[in-house]
């Protein structure tokens, strides 16, 4: 239960490490069996096709010239032919360069080393009882060399030479078999080391995959599975930890970010409903301030408007009754009366942008421009402005009354606001920025322009820049101008830096003039 315990304690670094070593111990086993077993193999090889093999060619080749050299002499007795003293001669070479070459393959092998001595002994002594006689004998022409070839002497010799030779050759041819046998023996080590190599590679790899597989395949996945229920909604199932210290470690860490995201969720639902209960109340605040605003709009128009005409009627039946200054009061009246009609009607605008409007349509904004020069034009001829269409203007989705509204109290501005001494001049382009997909409308004037540092007070209600008795207004006229563009997902600024003199505003209306998209 201990050991159970400990291995369950372990770290996946601690496994990853045994398992490292483990698997690194045999490697190396198995690789040094493959490099003795192939570094013996290639020895063994190499004994046999530089030493052994050559050995036996040589021993062969001794025999054969020593065979050679019996019977070229004989050869040469009977016949007396110099041409068999040649090639006595040659064999006579062959047989000491094959002693030779025996020498240097035999090495330090003592057992050969004394059969190659005993057989070149055999040899030495043949030539000094046999051959060298039978030279001699045949060079003095005294008839003995045949009885020396032949003789008794000469058999026993050429005997002892043969059964050396034939010891020899099958002692070499021993060693040569040896030699064979153990290579045969390392190469079938190698072969069997390189199986093994291969075996083990591939248990290794299986030890691993399972491992893998147990400790961070199957963990993993059931922290995912565990994970995937809580991101699909379920955050009160609880993640319990498997595996090794490390996803255990993760398992909790992820337990504790269900927890903190289920307090957090528990949260945005109290939030979510009482976001939904304000909604609701603002909603119907909303409802009573749009029909108390519609109500305010003729209740309060009304007295305005008797105010306004009892005022004037009283100035045409008794004017000749009334001095200057009654007559002054009267029109001081029925001008705040107007006013005040004015003034109720811009807010009662102002509080309808985004109120009647269900969806927008392809609104072009040529059109709507024309429609607010139409409604200016007597003001516009009044002071003789001059109206420039840089570009045509785009058509973009939108409320068409509410754009032609917005360029209705841009253009009157222009129009008001203008210079005595220079003629009015009113540009308007238009400019497409394909990143953002905006529209950006300019209208600048060479008017008396404004101060940069009333830039956003301007678009406030009720401000105003100048006296009442030199520029008419309400001071809402802006203010309805941001409102709309803002409705409109755009947004409206003064750019002091467009026109040195005279004022320049700019304002933007996503989408082109490819189609409108709906806004409930």
């Amino acid at each position: 239960m201990t050991n159970e315990f400990a291995s369950r304690s372990w770290t996946l670094r601690r496994r990853i490490a045994r398992s490292f070593v483990g698997a690194s111990a045999v490697v190396i086993i198995l690789a040094g069996i493959v490099a003795f077993s192939t570094v013996q193999f290639v020895m063994a090889g190499n004994r046999v096709v530089y030493r052994w093999e050559p050995a036996v060619s040589r021993t062969a080749q001794f025999v054969a010239a020593v065979n050679g050299e019996e019977g070229s002499l004989r050869a040469y007795v009977l016949t007396g032919s110099p041409s068999f003293v040649t090639l006595y001669q040659q064999n006579l070479a062959d047989q000491r360069r094959n002693a030779a070459s025996l020498h240097s393959l035999v090495g330090s092998d003592a057992t050969l080393r004394r059969q190659l001595a005993s057989l070149e002994q055999a040899v030495a002594t043949w030539h000094d009882q046999v051959v060298t006689p039978a030279l001699n004998s045949v060079r003095s022409r005294d008839g003995s060399a045949s009885p020396l070839v032949a003789g008794t002497t000469a058999t026993r010799l050429s005997a002892s030479m043969r059964a050396d030779a034939a010891t020899l050759s099958a002692q070499v041819e021993a060693k040569a078999n040896t030699a064979r046998k153990e290579r045969t023996k390392f190469g079938v080590l190698f072969v069997l080391a390189i199986a093994m190599t291969a075996l083990v590679f591939v248990l290794i790899g299986v030890v691993i995959w399972r491992g893998l597989h147990r400790w961070v395949l199957r963990p993993v996945d059931r922290l995912a599975t565990q994970t995937r229920e809580v991101a699909r909604g379920d955050t009160y199932r609880q993640i319990v930890p498997e595996g090794p210290v490390e996803l255990g470690r993760l398992g909790a860490d992820v337990e504790a970010m269900r927890l903190q995201i289920a307090g957090q969720l528990a949260k945005a639902e109290d939030t979510q409903e009482e976001l939904r209960l304000r909604s609701e109340e603002l909603a119907r605040s909303n409802d009573d301030l749009q029909q108390f605003a519609y109500v305010a709009s003729h209740d309060l128009s009304e007295p305005l408007r008797k105010v306004a005409n009892f005022c004037q009627l009283l100035e045409r039946q008794y004017a000749d009754q009334l001095d200057d200054r009654a007559k002054q009061y009267i029109d001081f009246a029925v001008d705040g009366a107007k006013r005040m009609q004015v003034l109720i009607s811009d807010l009662l605008a102002l509080s309808r942008v985004g109120r009647t409007t269900e969806e927008f349509v392809p609104v072009s904004l040529d059109g709507a421009l024309d429609a607010a020069l139409t409604t200016l034009a007597d003001r516009i001829a009044e002071v003789g402005a001059k109206i420039v269409r840089a570009t045509p203007l785009p058509v973009v989705p939108g409320d068409r009354a509410l754009l032609t509204s917005l360029l209705e109290n841009l253009v009157g501005n222009a129009v008001k606001y203008r210079r005595e001494d220079v003629e009015p001049v009113i540009r308007i382009w238009a400019e497409h920025n394909r990143d953002d997909r905006l529209w950006t409308i300019t209208i600048g004037d060479n008017g008396i322009g404004i101060n940069p540092q009333f830039a956003e007070r301007i678009f406030a209600v009720f401000q105003r820049l100048h006296l009442r008795d030199r520029y008419g207004g309400t001071g809402v006229g802006l203010a309805l101008c941001r409102r709309i563009v803002e409705f409109h997902g755009g947004r409206i600024w003064l750019d002091p830096v467009a026109s040195p003199q005279g004022a320049t505003f700019r304002f933007t209306i996503p989408g082109g003039s490819e189609g409108a998209e709906s806004r409930h």
